[in-house]
């Protein structure tokens, strides 16, 4: 199997793949959200374009000038799906336009000027030679248009984070800024095959397409399913925190120690201090919580929290901090309200800050996994 021929095995695979990706969100989601919308569309049209090539490469177009040379624009509208999507799942959709309007109007654009322009071929007017000249002249503007939607997102990511503080209490977004950082990549690699079709005598399209083609599938199915999950779980946990906001003080502590209320000596009394603030304001689920952060905020030295910690709850800070999660954890695990929730977003609501993280402080805690855990109350039912 020679280069071209992996090459193109690669782009059916991934359009195969991003379709049954599109119709298996729309067939399983109970009510398909602005944000999954444009989502799907944005794998969807990255599908649609790697067909297309698919279809152009192979030669499964009818031999003719218009039909062999017409395609349609997808480039296009693919970042501006990603573009919309940021700023709905920012939930700024009402302080920055999606620039909808304008990329269709580019879409359509450069479609009827291609359909025109091969018209024109098609009755002699121009010469056939003179396709690969407007090919690279169609590919600069979309170029140019996907960078300015690209530099819109960047300047929302980077930029104007005070327009979404609540969502930063959700999500970092460092998974939108890595792609960021790999999107520069992407247009470097579309840069340079617009400049080789214009400049180069030996590598023309589709060839000097292929790297593009294949990194730009890649990150944008990468992104897909990326989107998808963290936007399921921002869902998930804006309902867990309202539901944990209900009851400030932890009601299943029990495997904590707690400090007696009558007669207590000045080290209890420092700690019982201690757990109302934790416990009490719930600043076990901030994920940053640190034991210096949290001598600042009592205003207590580091060893001395340490030393109380350790004397009267039986575990280190870590463990202390860990053991109220891993309690809430098993309320909302154990609860049937939320068995549709993903365990992911439960175990990062409760203020761990990865899967890995939770799992492990799960099973040290109760020697069962979170998945184990919840089945135990399902088989139940």
């Amino acid at each position: 199997m020679n280069f071209s021929a992996i090459m193109n095995f690669l782009l059916i695979a991934g359009a195969v793949q991003g379709f049954i990706f599109s119709v298996v969100i729309f067939l399983t989601r109970r009510k398909v959200e602005k944000p999954v919308v444009f989502l799907n569309l944005l794998v969807f049209f990255l599908s649609l374009n790697n067909l297309q090539s698919w279809l152009i490469t192979k030669g499964l177009v009818i031999d003719q000038v218009f039909f062999k040379h017409f395609e349609f624009p997808w480039y296009v509208l693919i970042l501006p799906m990603f573009y919309a999507f940021l700023i709905h799942y920012l939930g700024i959709e009402k302080k920055r336009m999606p620039f909808l309007g304008p990329t269709i109007t580019v879409f359509i654009g450069e479609l009827l000027a291609r359909s025109i322009f091969l018209f024109q071929v098609y009755q002699g007017r121009y010469d056939p030679e003179t396709i690969p000249m407007y090919n690279a002249i169609e590919d600069t503007v979309t170029l140019l248009y996907s960078l300015f939607i690209f530099g819109k997102a960047v300047r929302i990511v980077f930029k104007y984070q005070e327009l979404y503080p609540t969502i930063l209490t959700f999500d970092d977004l460092n998974w939108i800024k890595r792609f960021i950082k790999w999107g520069a990549v992407i247009f470097l690699l579309w840069g340079i095959a617009v400049v080789l079709n214009i400049f180069s005598e030996t590598i023309k399209a589709p060839y000097s397409y292929y790297p593009l083609r294949i990194a730009s599938s890649v990150l944008l199915y990468w992104i897909g399913y990326q989107a998808f999950f963290r936007y399921v779980v921002l869902k998930d946990r804006i309902v867990l925190r309202r539901e944990m906001r209900k009851n400030k003080v932890n009601e299943s502590i029990g495997a904590i120690a707690n400090a007696k209320d009558t007669k207590l000596g000045k080290q209890e009394i420092e700690f019982k201090k201690i757990q109302d603030h934790v416990v009490g304001q719930q600043r076990y689920i901030d994920s940053s919580l640190s034991l210096e952060k949290l001598s600042e905020e009592l205003n207590m030295g580091t060893s001395k929290l340490s030393a109380l910690i350790n004397q009267y709850s039986g575990h280190n800070f870590s463990d202390y901090v860990n053991g109220l999660r891993v309690e809430d954890a098993k309320r909302l695990l154990a609860n049937p309200d939320f068995e549709n929730y993903t365990i992911v977003s439960i175990g990062l609501e409760c203020g761990f800050n990865s899967k890995s993280t939770f799992y492990s402080a799960f099973n040290k805690f109760t020697g069962h996994t979170p998945s184990e855990y919840r089945k135990q109350f399902t088989r139940n039912k």
